[in-house]
């Protein structure tokens, strides 16, 4: 079993960091996490199919796309409530 996350999250999650870390501790952080993490292959025809799903949050739908580009059966969130329509369970 592998995880993957979406480009989109790095980005996400180094706005969250950097503020508490810095920008040098969570670049180094970034580098560890995805040693093993995998980032999802996306392109302009993932953000197509994002843009087609029903989730009203766009974000909520590239994680979607995201997820279908990886192969992945299950998207980890807090979040559900966003994702009860998605074609990923």
């Amino acid at each position: 079993m592998r995880a993957s996350v979406a480009w989109h999250s790095i980005s996400d999650l180094c706005c969250l960091v950097v503020p508490a870390h810095g920008g040098v501790r969570t670049r180094d952080f970034i580098v560890q996490l995805v040693s093993f993490v995998d980032v999802a292959r996306t392109g302009t025809e993932a953000m197509r199919h994002a843009a087609g799903l029903p989730p009203a949050d766009f974000e909520d739908a590239m994680q979607v796309a995201a997820a279908r580009a990886c192969g992945a059966r299950w998207i980890v969130t807090r979040n559900l409530r966003d994702y009860t329509r998605s074609p990923i369970g």
